[in-house]
């Protein structure tokens, strides 16, 4: 058992997760009337970042992109299209369309041309002028990418209002051709959000529309460049005001079921689906979920608590965000706390580990004609163990979207299998996208005995006996799997100490060395494992000032701190506030 864990043993008092709204920044304090988000390491620094759309066209609001600084803070990007551009942009999502190894981005745009940033490999960003995806026009809004018909290059479906929706097969040179036959190029509804998943486990993709008004259309890939519309079942015959789609196996038997979320002023409900196998899909009700009349936004599912369940976070648009634990199957709404007492106005939501903690956290985007910024909780973690899983496809699309991942591990005296499916498309509402990494609760698990990863190509990877607590790199069709720390980018060797004064009350200067040049960073956890704060040690310097502060600039109480190399392993150096 590592210090951190032998530490809160003694330390912590609960197993579950709490939320703690942050307050500073321009990421929550940016205004806009924004309908999406989406997260995805841009830059490649292994942290995700963030985008933001804003569609305040009247008074020409660009949208936001915040790069993440690895260090609880994020830097709001100025210069460059994807933040010049102003309009009445609704959706957004990241996809490496060109397989070059960096994420790009889509987004949908309303009564105007939609728009494609390919990301240049600098951190800088080129607006696509030719093809079709940027010149067809529309009232789009939701928009999602998937490779639904396995050749290894990503497709794109985009959502309109009241006119056809767009279908763009990647020909995979960078464009597309809007594909224009069959049912999914040709109904005419007023379509929202839309999502993918293979909910019928035979290697392609499917995807659910979310309708205002009309039924939701769920088409059924057949394999062959084709879909068929379902019409049976009450998936695809029930009718309200449709916001958006999220799909999740939230019952841990194998399949994916559905939460499509509904409202105006509060006259319906969220509707909850439950894949019974064969196509066939039950409609859950009864439930805390389904009960109470409400105008919803965005609804995405994440593990926050670690204890191998996936939770929901649904956005309140007319009155208060609801958040459910989910306890075996059995859905709890939790009334205590920001995240689940804020709301209003609230559309595209993105559960993110924005810090590499090893806990979910979550991004709310608020459209509010009236004034209000969008909110942004980081999960202040608890007791249980994690696994996060990236995915780097070869053969298939370099972005893993399509991969299902399932993990096997022994939690709380049973076997229990956890299934997820990388998507561009996961947080309901207009848009709402998680970075391409997968994360897994494993309760009181120390080991994960099987991992299985199978690819849109066909390949299926298996990885035993894996530690937890780590963020995990898988490429397909390699023989092995890349181990890193979660708490920093490179793992480095440094040694620490001592530090000078100890006990502190202001500042105290801490001394270290390391075997090579560049910067080192260094990790403060308090007495119950929790990381606190990274330290930059400059490559010129042996010595690192800590002012006794965290990752946000708050004084930390007195008491005893540890503090070691990140991703080392070595016994940490004791450190003591006394204020």
């Amino acid at each position: 058992m590592s210090w951190r864990w032998s530490l809160l043993l003694f330390a912590a008092t609960s197993l579950h997760a709490g939320f703690l709204k942050v307050a500073e920044g321009e990421i929550v304090n940016d205004g806009g009337w924004c309908y999406g988000c989406a997260w995805a390491d841009y830059d490649g620094n292994g942290f995700p970042d963030l985008f933001v759309t804003n569609n305040n066209a009247g008074q020409h609001k660009s949208n936001f992109l915040y790069l993440n600084n690895g260090d609880g803070t994020f830097l709001k990007i100025l210069e460059g299209p994807i933040v010049g551009d102003s309009g009445s942009s609704y959706g957004c999502t990241w996809a490496d369309y060109d397989n070059d190894g960096h994420p790009d981005l889509f987004v949908s745009n309303y009564g105007e041309n939609n728009c494609l940033y390919h990301n240049n490999g600098d951190s800088t960003f080129t607006k696509i002028l030719d093809g079709p995806v940027v010149n067809d026009g529309g009232r789009s809004t939701g928009a999602s990418w998937a490779d639904y018909d396995r050749d290894g290059w990503l497709d794109l479906f985009v959502c309109n209002r009241n006119q056809v929706n767009f279908l763009y097969h990647g020909n995979g040179d960078g464009t597309f051709t809007r594909i224009l036959a069959g049912e999914i190029a040709s109904d005419l509804n007023n379509s929202s959000g839309c999502a993918w998943a293979d909910y019928d486990d035979d290697g392609y993709p499917d995807l659910l529309v979310a309708n205002v008004q009309t039924p939701n259309c769920l088409y059924h890939n057949n394999g062959d460049g084709s879909f068929s519309r379902v019409r049976t079942g009450p998936i695809a015959n029930d009718t309200s005001f449709c916001n958006g789609v999220s799909w999740v196996d939230w019952d841990n038997d194998g399949d994916f079921d559905v939460l499509v979320t509904t409202g105006v002023l509060g006259t319906y409900h969220d509707l909850l689906y439950r894949n019974d196998g064969g196509g066939v899909f039950g409609k859950v009700t009864g439930t805390a979920i389904d009960t109470p009349f409400t105008w919803s936004g965005g609804g995405g599912w994440a593990d926050f608590d670690n204890d191998a369940d996936m939770d929901l976070l649904v956005g309140g648009y007319d009155g208060a965000n609801r958040l459910f634990e989910n306890d075996e199957g059995v859905f709890v709404k939790l009334d205590t706390g920001a995240l689940a007492t804020d709301g209003n106005y609230i559309m595209g939501i993105a559960w993110a580990d924005y810090d590499r903690d090893g806990w979910q956290d979550i991004f709310t985007a608020r459209n509010n004609y009236f004034g209000g910024n969008s909110c942004l909780y980081h999960n202040e973690g608890g007791l249980n163990h994690w696994l996060n899983v990236r995915c780097v496809g070869t053969v298939s699309n370099r972005s893993a979207i399509g991969v299902r991942v399932r993990v096997r591990a022994d939690i709380g005296g049973q076997t229990v299998w956890q299934l997820r499916e990388i998507s561009a498309q996961t947080g309901g509402g207009n848009s709402g996208q998680s970075p391409f990494n997968v994360g897994f609760g494993l309760g009181d698990a120390n080991i994960v005995d099987s991992l299985v990863v199978s690819w849109p190509s066909g390949i299926v990877q298996v990885v035993t006996g894996v530690n937890n607590d780590q963020f995990l790199v898988v490429t397909e069709g390699a023989s092995s799997v890349r181990e890193r720390s979660a708490l920093t980018r490179t793992p480095r060797r440094s040694v620490l100490g001592p530090a000078s004064p100890n006990p502190f009350s202001d500042c105290t200067s801490i001394s270290y060395s390391r075997p090579g040049t560049g910067r080192s960073d260094i990790a403060v956890y308090n007495a119950a494992g929790k990381l606190v704060r990274r330290l930059v040690c400059p490559a010129e310097a042996s010595t690192v000032v800590w002012d006794g502060k965290d990752a946000r600039g708050r004084r930390l109480s007195s008491g005893i701190y540890l503090i070691q190399p990140a991703g080392g392993t070595e016994a940490p150096l004791r450190v003591i506030i006394a204020r």
